[in-house]
Order: structure tokens, then sequence, then C-alpha cells
């Protein structure tokens, strides 16, 4: 956090992982901010994207360059780039026949990952990681 303060990384406008900041600071930004658009009878559009699922599509490349864009060189970028390459994942499904009380096993084939974070991850709980 001291490295993205300093060399003033977060925009003021990050509501995430910032210390006096949250949702609930977004949002009262952000009605103020329309609020004020109405005081003055602006035309206000609101666009609301869900992002919800925005990190199982992240593209690993992509975040790596911008971590070094942003000053994340050297060892801790390979640590980075060794964290999100070559994982595997695989599908398990299981189906129960309650009639037989037997348990059928479904698995796909093992196939390497190429983007989004970790399941369970620090980076996979992050919502607002601002990038």
């Amino acid at each position: 956090m001291s490295f993205l303060y300093e060399n003033k990384i977060l925009s003021e406008a990050q509501n995430g992982f910032r210390k006096g900041k949250s949702i609930d600071t977004a949002v009262q930004s952000f009605i103020g901010r329309i609020q004020k658009a109405l005081d003055k009878q602006v035309h206000t559009t609101g666009i609301f994207i869900d992002l919800i699922k925005g990190y199982d599509v992240l593209n690993h490349k992509l975040l790596l360059e911008k971590l070094f864009y942003y000053g994340i060189w050297g060892s801790t970028n390979l640590w980075f780039r060794s964290y999100l390459t070559h994982r595997k994942q695989f599908i398990e499904i299981c189906q129960s026949d309650s009639s037989s009380m037997r348990v059928n096993r479904y698995r796909s084939c093992c196939m390497e990952i190429n983007q989004g974070v970790p399941q369970g991850s620090v980076l996979g709980r992050c919502y607002s990681f601002y990038i």
C-alpha cells in the first residue's frame, strides 16, 4: 500500500482498499454527483456494469503489463507471473443415484488456465481493484 500511495498510483476515485473509504463512500460520492448535476438541471445518465465475475476473465498478460507499467518490476513481477502461469484445473461433477446409493463421478481433462485468478485467493476476492 505504501508503494501505491508514494507513487500516486491510486486514483482519488478509488474506494476499495483505502483507509476511510468503502462501498458506502463510493455510493455517497456517486449520489452526491447525481444530485449536483440534477440541481444544475444537467441531463444525467447512469451506466452500470456488473463486474462480479470480472476476475474470471482477467487476462494474465495484460495484468502483468499493467503491474510493470506501475512499477512492479523484477522479482515481484516474476512472482506474480509465477503465481498466475502454468496453473491447471478440471471440473468434476458428482451424481448420486438415490435408488442404488451409487455416486457417479464425471471429470473433465485437466487444462491450463490462461485467464482469471485462482478461486479463493486474495486476488480472487478483490472486487474493486483499480487497474
